[in-house]
């Protein structure tokens, strides 16, 4: 069970952001402006938010492993494709079919980390970095080593080994899910009561927020690092979002931190870390690996927090409460990488901060608004 949790994890967030280092070798394949790339890395966060909220119902009697292997074997069939397409619109469109398929494999994954999440949620998000880092990572690698073609049908190739892993698991162990015991009520009775439980709607809020500043400062970062006075290609870019993985330590001893702090305490702490990682990427380019490591680890120790809170839930199928947090997460990055390129084209990366400053200070008054909202009741 707990392979299978990483590569789902880890499988699904391989195919999240595949573009975002690539930003040379789209303008040299498609003529991609900047505010073009944010729209196709937005592509596959639109898809997961719209389809999010659906997976839960569709998903509650399903086998996870099926869905995994099914799911990996889809995500191949779009990797394959991309791999072929000359059209700019053809290519948003496929990124659009990726994010439909990924919330897919996230909640199979979830329902697995609900049964243990005290054990599964480190494995859960060590799977997000590992993934999130090579899907920055191996596709400029690939592209710039192989071509676009070889290296989206390389990807498309692990893909179909991912499913091929899970099945042979499934057969080797002979384990399923154990459904938890639940009453059964309709999808709308459970998600008005989870959109009404003030500790899952200030998760959801935060989700939105988290994934905005991620997914806004990773697309402008790759940006600004194409353009002068850098000009790195797709590799170099590439090698930046390796920085990441540091992150997987402080993620899998996340638990101290829960011994001697409370989760509000440790998320303030992290707001902190984050932009003091923003800071020093604005202003001290010999740093950028250094911030970048800062900046993730901020950002993934963040998402075991929600994690936690989100798969401890009891009112409402993990399915369900995870759907909704999945809209709510990538709609936030969806925005984040949109707003952020167009920022980014217009204000360069004093916009970008500005962007992101504008969104967390919003976020901040809807969660001191449900807080308060929830101590009247």
């Amino acid at each position: 069970m707990r392979t299978a949790l990483i590569i789902g994890s880890l499988g699904a967030f391989f195919n999240l952001y595949q573009l975002q280092a690539l930003f040379p070798a789209l303008v040299e394949r498609f003529g991609t402006t900047a505010t073009g790339a944010g729209w196709l890395t937005m592509a596959s966060l639109l898809g997961m938010m719209v389809t999010a909220p659906l997976t839960g119902a569709v998903t509650k009697h399903a086998n996870p492993s099926h869905l995994l292997v099914v799911g990996f074997f889809a995500l191949a069939a779009i990797n394959a494709s991309m791999a072929l397409t000359t059209s700019q619109d053809v290519l948003f469109v496929l990124r659009l079919g990726q994010g439909i398929v990924i919330p897919f494999l996230l909640t199979a994954t979830m329902n697995l980390v609900s049964q243990r999440p005290s054990s599964f949620v480190p494995l859960y998000v060590t799977g997000t970095i590992v993934g999130s880092t090579l899907s920055r990572f191996y596709p400029a690698w690939s592209v710039d080593a192989m071509g676009w073609e070889l290296g989206f049908l390389s990807s498309a190739c692990l893909m179909v080994l991912s499913a091929v892993a899970i099945c042979l698991l499934s057969k080797a162990t002979g384990a399923e899910l154990m459904q938890r015991t639940e009453r059964h009520q309709t999808l709308v009775a459970y998600t008005r009561r989870a959109l009404t439980d003030n500790t899952l709607l200030i998760t959801y809020l935060a989700g939105f927020a988290l994934l905005f500043t991620q997914s806004a400062v990773f697309t402008a970062l790759g940006l600004w690092l194409a353009q002068e006075p850098y000009y790195w290609d797709s590799q170099q870019i590439g090698t930046i979002y390796l920085a990441c993985l540091p992150a997987l330590f402080c993620v899998l001893t996340a638990s101290v931190l829960r011994r001697y702090l409370s989760e509000v305490a440790i998320a303030i702490s992290l707001i902190a870390l984050i932009w003091a990682a923003l800071w020093l990427i604005s202003t001290t380019r010999m740093s950028i690996m250094l911030s970048v490591a800062l900046f993730a680890i901020g950002t993934y120790l963040f998402q075991t927090v929600t994690t936690q809170l989100l798969s401890s839930t009891r009112r409402v199928p993990a399915g369900v409460a995870a759907g909704i947090y999945l809209s709510c997460y990538y709609l936030g990055g969806a925005m984040g990488a949109s707003l952020a390129a167009y920022a980014f084209s217009i204000w360069a990366w004093k916009g970008v901060i500005a962007c992101i400053a504008i969104a967390q200070t919003i976020i901040f008054c809807l969660v001191m608004g449900a807080r308060h909202c929830a101590k009247e009741r």
